[in-house]
């Protein structure tokens, strides 16, 4: 079995009044159901941070994601768009290597699913 961890974020307070994280909780795990080897372990949720003003290493969440990488407590981090892990085109692109070169397997949920 393939241990999951979801993460969702959203970045404005319109979307946190709106709670559009439902809707990517929703998908995701709809996606999860369609691999019966996974099993999403925990789901992390960013309201009101920005991917684009706030830099990975000071976001809670993906240091969190990240020390439970380097225990192997997941085999895929998935989002409903790669741009819930960041939108800083000089560093994103870094966060996504980490994860795959611990060992991990990262997917996207939105466009078919692409494998990190």
């Amino acid at each position: 079995m393939k241990r999951v961890i979801c993460l969702y974020r959203v970045s404005t307070v319109g979307q946190v009044d709106h709670d559009d994280i439902p809707m990517q909780k929703l998908a995701c795990r709809e996606y999860a159901a369609t691999h019966p080897d996974w099993e999403i372990v925990d789901e992390i949720s960013e309201k009101g941070v920005s991917g684009y003003k706030v830099s990975a290493n000071a976001r809670d969440a993906i240091l969190e994601i990240k020390k439970r990488a380097l225990l192997h407590q997941f085999e895929v981090l998935l989002v409903f768009m790669f741009d819930r892990l960041g939108r800083r085109d000089d560093e994103t692109p870094f966060v996504v290597q980490w994860f795959v070169q611990q060992g991990g397997r990262g997917l996207e949920h939105k466009g078919g699913g692409a494998a990190l």
